[in-house]
């Protein structure tokens, strides 16, 4: 076995004691040349049957934060309702949560297609506004955030 393998073995181990543990996983990935930065949640599925949670393009602490936030409303009995305003997230602004395309999780969702050995989950994506509280769908939306949240 390699080192590599062993580092992915290890990381397989710790995200399921984390689902086991907390009932999720947070998976974060830093902004490359091509993509913004992510997180999204593994273990949702699996321990509520509510969807896992993706977000973009804010720093991985808050997404983080955020992934944890959505995932303390789901462990309370709470299902995220899609197209729907959530403004308790951020102090000044809105977010909703979209369906993610099946054909889009090999894409975004690697690990967790590992772990639950199959790419038959559901997802959604928690979708934040700008600074006037736009969604990336509305008129006006501002351009500097268009490619920090595709979706």
């Amino acid at each position: 076995m390699t080192t590599e393998e062993k580092h992915n073995c290890r990381d397989d181990d710790r995200i399921i004691a984390d689902i086991e543990k907390y009932g999720l996983s947070v998976i974060i990935l830093d902004a490359t040349e091509y993509l913004p930065s992510f997180a999204y949640s593994i273990g949702l599925w699996q321990k509520f049957k509510h969807p896992e949670i993706i977000c973009f393009g804010l720093t991985t602490k808050t997404l983080g934060g955020l992934i944890n936030d959505v995932a303390d409303l789901v462990k309370s009995g709470q299902t995220i309702q899609i197209n729907r305003d959530y403004d308790d997230f951020f102090e000044n602004g809105d977010v909703q949560f979209i369906p993610v395309d099946k054909r889009n999780l090999e894409d975004y969702f690697g690990t967790a297609i590992d772990i639950y050995n199959t790419r038959d989950f559901p997802a959604l994506q928690f979708v934040w506004t700008d600074r006037n509280n736009k969604f990336p769908w509305e008129e006006g939306f501002e351009e500097e955030f268009i490619y920090r949240q595709p979706l």
